[in-house]
């Protein structure tokens, strides 16, 4: 019998509330449920506001020298967190077996497969073609190397011939401070 209770009047419901909702006016329930969602959607929104702010604080105000410091999962968290801040989607893919693709980045309507580098020196032809194979592997339109150093010519060269954009220190420094002039004229 408790079965058919649960089933007419919910698991969790008391019979005289499951009377009421029934009887209740179908706009009142309408607007009831729609405050629900829409306080459930602020939630989830100031959720995610407040982990950017958390990222801003301990990652916002770092430079590029600041990133080589970070282990590799960290930086290719950061530069999820960067490239969101420049109005892309960002997928982070597996740690390992990602098929030379740290991230895949989504904007007006091109998938860019991303191959990260904290590196110190020089980035060599290897990581052109890690992102090569990434861009294949996701279906990608582009594809980047982004690297905290800079590039070695031969993989300066590659990158020419196979349209791979390659982002050293310098264009990444200037990813850093657009983003951090944004979120001073956003608080300030």
């Amino acid at each position: 019998m408790n079965w058919l209770k649960n089933w007419i009047f919910g698991e969790n419901m008391p019979a005289k509330q499951a009377m009421r909702q029934s009887k209740e006016d179908p706009q009142a329930r309408y607007l009831r449920d729609t405050l629900a969602f829409a306080k459930q959607q602020h939630q989830g929104l100031r959720h995610k506001q407040n982990e950017h702010e958390r990222w801003e604080q301990h990652y916002g105000s770092l430079h590029v020298k600041e990133l080589t410091k970070l282990t590799g999962t960290e930086f290719e968290d950061y530069l999820a967190e960067l490239f969101k801040s420049h109005g892309y989607q960002v997928e982070i893919t597996p740690i390992t077996g990602d098929y030379g693709a740290d991230l895949i980045l989504l904007k007006d309507k091109q998938r860019i497969a991303v191959q990260a580098k904290r590196w110190v020196g020089s980035v060599g032809v290897g990581a052109v073609q890690e992102a090569l194979s990434g861009m294949a592997y996701y279906r990608c339109d582009r594809a980047w190397v982004v690297t905290t150093g800079n590039y070695t010519t031969n993989a300066v060269e590659l990158a020419k011939q196979s349209n791979v954009s390659l982002l050293g220190h310098n264009e990444l420094g200037k990813l850093i401070l657009q983003m951090q002039n944004q979120t001073l004229n956003r608080h300030g």
